[in-house]
């Protein structure tokens, strides 16, 4: 189970039983303030339910059984202690309020309160930056990369394809990144050599094809890029320019604020690279098996050992050609 600190909200996984003739089905389940929602794990949410009328239909059970409200045939199972704990914690706390009136209100007051001194002493904005880097779930990742990736080609147009040339970045993109997920794109005229975008995103400019006419060169872009991601993660970077106000929206919406968006595609665009010390990137290179003079040639790095590389090319000609002209009209 995850605990978001700060924010009141719990989440745990639970089977869930639509109605008394249906299978359960695996789902993940979210407490927030005043509700429980089921969701798939897709994220899409299939019940809302409301705490004050949760019933404990097993109590005492190791594994609880939830439902809606009193002869409801729609049933959730939940067998996480922590979750469970603080469910029975809503439902006594509930209990509490119809015996005592005002005393609920009493209680949600102070926990309002509580929670507020707590984000205003205790939850600074750094750490709230860097426990949302951890949280933030995959498909937000990815559509913040797509934003990112819709502005820099409003600037440099859209990525660039046709058949030979997208077969070709395929094989350029399973020949260094066998084993992980990474959309490959080309963009015209990029400023960056390349560059990483959240969500598993690599845009290589189709310049360090054009200019240099070694597919070693250019895959040694694509590898440093990687390697500097992998170094500073490029959402952690995003959300470390985003203010504070921003960072809040898009925790408590799961929108990401364009002009957040904006400004940071600006800033990547005017800087400089930062290219990774060759001690980190050459372990890349060798596993790979990339040649490293080339690269090393290209960027004014040292290149070291001498030696003949006996590493084979990124792509044989063919293919390279192909890929170099993946911008042509």
């Amino acid at each position: 189970m995850t605990a978001l600190d700060g924010l009141d909200r719990l989440e745990a996984p639970g089977l869930w039983r639509p109605g008394k003739d249906e299978q359960r089905r695996d789902v993940y389940v979210t407490v927030g303030d005043a509700e429980l929602v089921i969701e798939d794990k897709t994220g899409t949410a299939l019940s809302h339910w409301s705490l004050p009328a949760l019933v404990r239909v097993n109590p005492g059970e190791s594994t609880a059984i939830y439902a809606p409200a009193e002869g409801s045939d729609e049933h959730l199972e939940i067998t996480e202690p922590e979750m469970i704990a603080a469910l029975e914690r809503v439902r006594a706390a509930v209990e509490m309020g119809r015996r005592r009136p005002g005393a609920l209100r009493r209680l949600t007051l102070g926990l309002v309160l509580g929670f507020a001194t707590g984000i205003a002493i205790l939850w600074l904005p750094g750490a709230l930056r860097t426990h949302a880097a951890n949280v933030v779930p995959t498909a937000q990742r990815a559509e913040i990369g797509r934003a990112m990736l819709d502005e820099v080609a409003a600037l440099t147009g859209p990525p660039c394809g046709n058949p030979l040339g997208n077969e070709a970045l395929a094989q350029f993109r399973d020949r260094l990144f066998p084993t992980t997920p990474l959309r490959l794109v080309v963009l015209r005229d990029l400023p960056q050599p390349a560059l990483t975008l959240p969500g598993g995103i690599l845009a290589l400019s189709d310049s360090v094809m054009v200019v240099q006419d070694d597919p070693d060169v250019a895959a040694g872009h694509a590898l440093a890029a990687v390697a500097a991601a992998r170094a500073a993660s490029p959402l952690a970077d995003f959300l470390d320019e985003m203010s504070f106000v921003n960072l809040v929206q898009m925790l408590t919406t799961g929108e990401t604020p364009d002009r957040a968006v904006v400004a940071h595609v600006e800033r990547l665009l005017l800087s400089e690279p930062d290219l990774p010390d060759p001690g980190v990137l050459r372990p890349l290179f060798d596993a790979s098996r990339i040649a490293w003079s080339p690269y090393a040639r290209a960027t004014g790095q040292p290149e070291g050992d001498a030696t003949p590389s006996e590493m084979p090319p990124a792509m044989d000609d063919t293919r390279w050609q192909a890929l170099r002209e993946i911008c042509s009209a």
